[in-house]
């Protein structure tokens, strides 16, 4: 049974841009191609569809295994990039423990949750200016504005937030209740 022959739908909201039939595209992550062979908008074949439509696409040549949920299509020539480690700034709700190196907090970010670990406390930052006050704080706690640099299970598809605000920010949750948003500032690999 070849599982590329005959294509498989992916729904989602376009967030940039537009998509024709005939498209090549990447698939990010696994970093697959793949080619565009249809594209429906409630329920109504069309031969393109442009940012802010949610469509269904039927894409054929690779493998539907390795698609999974928050996996974003991209132009080939300017590919979203997968990383599993970034660095963002955040800033702190209520939170009841002190966040410390390692800390583990499930990110929530476009349509997925993925385990992740606080790996680095880089630097608090003033609420309103942004100037650092503190570098490599021991600890982080409620109302703090932050830097902090964040390692995935898996990769993950981000943007920086300066380039791209749909794709660049994201919560951050501990035992069931969201303890931080972010936005990405820079993506380590």
């Amino acid at each position: 049974n070849n599982h590329t022959g005959s294509g498989f739908c992916v729904t989602g909201k376009i967030e940039a841009g537009y998509i024709q039939t005939g498209d090549r595209v990447l698939a990010m992550p696994p970093n697959e191609t793949c080619t565009v062979k249809g594209i429906t908008l409630h329920d109504e074949p069309l031969d393109w569809a442009a940012a802010g439509d949610h469509v269904s696409l039927t894409v054929t040549g690779m493998d539907i295994i390795k698609i999974n949920v928050g996996c974003v299509f991209c132009d080939i020539k300017e590919p979203i990039r997968a990383c599993s480690r970034f660095r963002a700034r955040v800033l702190l709700f209520n939170i009841e423990v002190p966040i410390t190196q390692g800390f583990p907090v499930v990110l929530h970010y476009q349509t997925i949750s993925e385990p992740a670990t606080i790996r680095k406390l880089v630097s608090v930052l003033h609420k309103s200016s942004g100037e650092v006050l503190k570098k490599k704080p021991k600890c982080l706690g409620k109302g703090m504005n932050a830097v902090v640099e964040i390692q995935t299970q898996r990769p993950v598809a981000l943007e920086l937030y300066k380039d791209f605000k749909e794709l660049g920010r994201f919560m951050l949750r501990y035992v069931g209740s969201t303890i931080a948003a972010g936005v990405v500032t820079e993506i380590k690999e």
